[in-house]
């Protein structure tokens, strides 16, 4: 996380992190202030502000280091010799790997009381825009590392419209998740991805 400092200062910015969950809960983004922050986090308003400009900056800090760490979980260590399967004949990678899909959920859940914040927070579908950014990366950089030749059209659907109903599906299943709660296990919600690579929309409403 970027600092006015250009420092890094895990344990204060973890307690800001912290008061900024826990004020987005008891009173509203909105009605939060810097004060508000900085009294819940036990630090001044001066300490605050070595780290952010305000609290509309605290915020999209805070998204861009969750989606730098949902990046790392899932592009950073993408896997290009992971086995193919067969679907209609073709062979296909399987772009979203379980694993690193399942790191990925248990990565939210285990920060969930921040995800449910930011969701209250009225910029809950800036982090859902920009997690499907990271999807999009992950299957261009799979791409990439199997020299595959892009196309521009995939089964008659052109590539920008492929593009998004693949990486929404996904995004969508695990923003749902999300919003009720992260009831399910991240094995549970790994196996609906699963079944929906496999399930055409129709086999859904018959």
């Amino acid at each position: 996380m970027a600092s006015a400092t250009g420092k890094r200062n895990t344990k204060t910015e973890a307690k800001i992190k912290s008061a900024f969950t826990t004020l987005v809960k008891s009173k509203g983004f909105e009605a939060m202030t810097v004060s508000d922050i900085a009294r819940t986090a036990d630090i001044n308003r001066g300490t605050f502000y070595m780290h952010y400009v305000d609290k509309f900056n605290l915020r999209q800090q805070l998204i861009n280091d969750t989606i730098d760490d949902l990046t790392r979980i899932l592009v950073e260590r993408v896997n290009p010799t992971e086995p193919t399967i067969s679907q209609a004949g073709k062979s296909v990678v399987d772009v979203f790997q379980s694993q690193s899909i399942a790191k990925a959920l248990q990565y939210v859940k285990n920060d969930y009381t921040f995800f449910d914040a930011i969701s209250q927070s009225g910029n809950d579908m800036s982090l859902y825009e920009r997690f499907k950014d990271v999807l999009k990366r992950l299957i261009i950089t799979q791409a990439k590392h199997r020299d595959a030749e892009p196309q521009t059209i995939y089964n008659g659907i052109p590539a920008d419209y492929a593009m998004e109903i693949l990486v929404s599906a996904v995004a969508s299943i695990v923003w749902l998740w999300i919003r009720r709660g992260c009831k399910e296990s991240p094995e549970e919600i790994c196996l609906i991805i699963e079944r929906n690579k496999t399930t055409a929309p129709a086999d859904i409403l018959w």
